[in-house]
């Protein structure tokens, strides 16, 4: 295999070849191949547009999709990061519950006042737990 240092680009896809087969044929980095697929999953995505922004062919992208699903290939994502949208509470204020505690563990039930740490629950039931 010949090694190149080749830039392809595809319609808006711009990456580097590295290798070649001595037919000439191309031979994609996993990475390259992971992001076409990511890409394809997208849900307004069709497999055709994102292989020709690959220049590869559809059935090509289809078998690394295959290889995808069956855990050969990683996906590359465009995003470093990925977040979710969290609401913090008052700590002070979701450790206290607004009426009784009942912990049943096999046949031993405690009911417990609003006013019990969540720490001092916790105590109790690893007591229970022991002595079950």
């Amino acid at each position: 295999m010949e090694q190149s240092g080749e830039e392809a680009e595809a319609d808006g896809f711009v990456g580097k070849l590295t290798r070649r087969t001595r037919s000439g044929g191309r031979l994609w980095s996993a990475e390259i191949k992971g992001r076409a697929v990511f890409e394809s999953m997208k849900p307004d995505a069709r497999v055709c547009d994102v292989a020709r922004r690959y220049g590869v062919k559809a059935q090509q992208l289809t078998r690394w999709r295959r290889l995808a699903r069956a855990g050969r290939l990683a996906l590359v994502t465009d995003d470093a990061a990925d977040f979710v949208s969290i609401e913090l509470s008052d700590p002070a204020a979701s450790g206290k519950s607004e009426g009784p505690v009942e912990i049943t563990i096999g046949k031993v039930s405690v009911r417990l006042d609003a006013d019990v740490s969540a720490v001092r629950i916790a105590e109790i039931v690893t007591a229970i737990e022991r002595g079950a």
